[in-house]
């Protein structure tokens, strides 16, 4: 099953960036290879050690097909990305509804080898440069939906950041595609855009396998873990001895301490490193311009230095540059005071698995069973959106409805969840 491994590997998490030329893979969905690879994904794939998933739930799949009813497969379905495992579970998702789906994927997933690329593109998988501006990406993503054979995926994250019960910021290039398309098509021919809301929490008492990521931590720093502290206030001791680390390898030290407000220190930092950047690169800052932005903007001028024919960055200068702005992106990611919040055992052992997988640019195994839950928000039409304005502003507005809408189902499940993950971590100890 190695080859659906590749196949299913997250087609947007982003724990380094790539520096593969680019090369766009079309998709060329056949039905034979898709029903093969779902039905070996459910089987084998999901229960492995990678994934862990003993059981994907979709709560209300009505609406899906009664969406269906009205604007066929022209349906662009908006996940959140809160674990590695989440094309999988949806794939799996799909399996149950009996949709045809295609996937938006990052090219280096292609790259992998030619097997993988046929496996992905036989399920109606195609590449997508998340450096630049990508007009075959964007093409293929509107034929899809213009064409209305497929229901067609996007992560509107953008990346994996390791948060189940929290939204981020969505992109705006989803919204923009749907917009395009439902304007290709006139309004007599809907395109149906619809929010779901994905969970992966744990049903059994996993509480052991966080205190041994706590011990893995602490090894990795040269600290000893101390299980008489608040655990909140362990996360982000032995998180800034990982920031340390990572600066020390960059020859930029740390020195003291985080203070109490971590989440300020690391945006500090990270603004810090980005101002560095863009001087060394020439680039100026907009004013008003979000942070994640500049570092998407930073990273794509490095890649595009990097891989030009007569490269004007030596080797070690590109890498540390691209280590850089990589660090900068994962200080971003963390999502301020979203552990200390609540803590329960699915956030505290998401947030160590966040922190290692920084400190080491891999990916960790789970480490214990999971359920994922699925929850389709209420669709929008595009259609009848297309009245309500046009341009930039209608698309930041979608953008935003759609991130409302996910984190509102998100909210549900969670009131729902009746799953251990989701009760303290302190009390299952």
């Amino acid at each position: 099953m190695n080859n659906l491994h590749a196949w299913q590997e997250c087609p947007n998490s982003m724990i380094d960036f790539s520096d593969k030329s680019y090369r766009f893979f079309e998709p060329r969905p056949n039905r034979l290879a898709e029903a093969f690879l779902r039905w070996g994904n459910r089987k084998f794939y999901l229960r492995g050690a990678s994934h862990r998933i003993e059981k994907v739930v979709v709560i209300n799949p009505d609406v899906v097909r009664e969406a269906r009813k009205h604007a066929g497969n022209r349906l662009l379905f908006l996940p959140n990305h809160p674990t590695h495992s989440d094309p999988p579970i949806m794939i799996e998702v799909f399996r149950q509804l009996g949709v045809p789906i295609s996937f938006m994927a990052a090219y280096d997933i292609f790259l992998q080898s030619k097997l993988n690329a046929w496996c992905m593109q036989r399920t109606g998988c195609f590449s997508v440069d998340r450096e630049g501006s990508d007009r075959k990406s964007m093409k293929a993503a509107l034929s899809i939906l213009k064409e209305g054979e497929r229901g067609l995926i996007i992560f509107p994250e953008g990346n994996v950041y390791l948060t189940n019960d929290q939204v981020t910021p969505f992109l705006d290039g989803p919204a923009f595609i749907g917009v395009k398309a439902q304007k290709d098509l006139g309004v007599d021919h809907p395109v149906f855009a619809i929010p779901v809301s994905l969970k992966v929490t744990h049903f059994s008492n996993a509480a052991g396998g966080v205190v041994d990521l706590f011990r893995r931590l602490a090894s990795e720093v040269d600290e000893d873990h101390d299980e008489s502290a608040d655990h909140v206030s362990e996360v982000k001791r032995l998180g800034w001895f990982a920031l340390k680390k990572v600066m020390s390898g960059l020859a930029k030290p740390l020195d003291g301490d985080a203070g109490d407000d971590l989440a300020g220190e690391l945006r500090n930092i990270a603004g810090q490193l980005m101002e560095k950047l863009e001087s060394e690169l020439e680039l100026s800052a907009k004013e008003g311009e979000d942070l994640v932005d500049r570092i998407r903007k930073i990273r794509r001028r490095i890649h595009a230095l990097r891989i030009a024919d007569k490269p004007t960055l030596a080797d070690f200068k590109a890498r540390t540059l691209a280590a850089e702005a990589m660090l900068a992106f994962r200080l971003l990611s963390y999502p301020g005071t979203y552990l200390e919040e609540n803590p329960t055992l699915d956030r505290m052992g998401e947030t160590i698995q966040k922190v290692l997988e920084d400190l080491r640019s891999a990916i960790l195994p789970p480490y214990a069973g999971r359920r994922a839950l699925v929850r389709f928000g209420e669709p929008i039409d595009l259609a009848a959106e297309s009245a309500n304005g046009k341009g930039r502003v209608q698309v930041d507005e979608l953008s935003r409805k759609f991130e409302i809408a996910v984190q509102d189902g998100l909210d549900l499940l969670n009131v729902d969840n009746d799953c251990i993950g989701g009760e303290s971590f302190r009390s299952l100890l």
